[in-house]
């Protein structure tokens, strides 16, 4: 493990390692990526093999108090990458002129653990299923889309074995926790094999400790790639209600839901959505599980919806851009927290769904607008003087689907943007 950088006067500059090193090892323990870094250097007293610029190795001990960072700067590992032919694989569904990260396949239980991201355990090898134990790297994110050997490679189309139960059994014996995923694919793992596969997964107690159950997402690039339909509502309202008698008697046995439904379930069955309690602590949010309901309740706590210095000596005009699935929603909510907040009188709010002609419009979620559909959806208005964002369409760097920033976005629109409500920043 090359170290790239040593903080002046930390712990590991005090014992004499520099810049351009390498960590062989420490305390015996062979060092191959961050994870065994982390992993072997919790103690305060530690013994480490360097192997200089020069090829000699050396031995060191670093100490610190307790709680004291080593002051070490390590590479990313490089990303182990999907070796599946998912049928339903949204990377594969991806037009050109996407941002770059939205090309890689990743499978690598090391980011499911440091990141949340979501692995089929396919690619995962002995020695690290045996260090996934060892070193209690919990909790763990599980595509698990099915659980019948045969219906998960129809699914997944792995280089491998299809085969998941074997290895989740070894985790939850180990004590690794794991939070899963179903894919729902009409036609795939739906009806009977749904409910072995959430039987199997109950089995896993204490280990399991989520499920979330999303529809699948087709875009409308799906030239060459396996005929696939999106869920009915008549089919999200059978899921609703099989789902809803699990989590009664899980809840009865252990207390938690354990199986979580996508709100787009919901809507698109026109059902109410759960109440906020009903998602527990939210661990499946990410998954589009429970986010109404928290949108909701963080709606709530806003004292303002707008950034100061959008007011104008008259009413400013506003269009909030959403996709179409949560227009409906926004539009319900909106009027009373314009009131709550006083900004009523000094706003003309309106919502705008954005429909999706950048991947289809089978995909009807706010988080997946593109930067282009914003502008020609826009360029057809007029009466505007502020473009306010969904948070959601816009990666951690702060980029659209398709690369473009919020600054870029006002310069198109010669409007300034603001990025959710509640934000305190205007991009001009």
């Amino acid at each position: 493990m090359k170290i790239t950088q040593v903080r002046k006067s930390s712990p590991a500059a005090r014992a004499g390692i520099r810049a351009g090193e390498e960590v062989l090892s420490i305390d015996g323990e062979p060092i191959r990526d961050r994870l065994d870094l982390i992993y072997h250097a919790a103690d305060e007293e530690l013994d480490f093999e360097i192997r200089g610029a020069d090829g000699a190795v050396r031995r060191l001990t670093v100490t610190r108090v307790p709680g004291e960072d080593l002051g070490l700067t390590v590479p990313e590992d490089p990303i182990r990458c999907c070796g599946n032919r998912c049928v339903f694989c949204f990377v594969d569904q991806n037009p050109k002129g996407l941002r770059r990260s939205l090309y890689v396949k990743d499978e690598d239980y090391r980011l499911s653990l440091l990141y949340g991201n979501y692995v089929t355990l396919t690619n995962l090898r002995e020695w690290e299923l045996a260090r996934i134990v060892e070193q209690h790297l919990s909790p763990l994110y599980i595509s698990v889309h099915a659980t019948d050997p045969e219906v998960r490679r129809r699914l997944l189309r792995p280089r491998g074995d299809a085969e998941i139960l074997p290895r989740m059994r070894r985790l939850q014996a180990g004590g690794i926790r794991m939070h899963t995923q179903i894919v729902l694919v009409p036609d795939y793992n739906d009806g009977e094999v749904l409910e072995q596969t959430l039987d199997d997964l109950e089995s896993l107690h204490p280990g399991i400790e989520s499920v979330a159950i999303v529809p699948v997402g087709l875009t409308s690039h799906r030239d060459r790639l396996p005929a696939l339909r999106a869920v009915t509502p008549d089919e999200a309202a059978e899921i609703i209600d099989r789902v809803t008698v699990r989590q009664a008697r899980c809840r009865s046995r252990w207390g938690s839901r354990r199986h979580y439904l996508a709100d787009e379930l919901y809507l698109l069955a026109g059902r109410p959505l759960p109440s906020e309690e009903a998602y527990e602590d939210f661990p499946q949010i990410e998954n589009g599980v429970g986010m109404v309901r928290r949108f909701e309740s963080e709606l709530r706590e806003r004292v303002r919806l707008f950034a100061a210095g959008a007011e104008t000596d008259r009413a400013t005009r506003v269009v909030l851009v959403t996709g179409a699935l949560f227009a409906p929603i926004l539009t319900r909510l909106l009027p009373e927290a314009l009131e709550r907040t006083g900004e009523a009188q000094g706003f003309d709010v309106r919502v705008l769904a954005v429909h999706n002609r950048f991947l289809g419009p089978g995909v009807t979620v706010a988080g997946l607008l593109s930067g282009v559909d914003i502008v020609q959806r826009l360029g057809r208005e007029d009466e505007f003087d502020l473009v306010l964002l969904p948070p959601d369409m816009l990666s951690a760097d702060g980029v659209t689907l398709d690369d473009q920033t919020p600054q870029q976005l006002a310069q198109t629109l010669r409007r300034p943007v603001q990025v959710g409500l509640g934000g305190d920043a205007l991009f001009e």
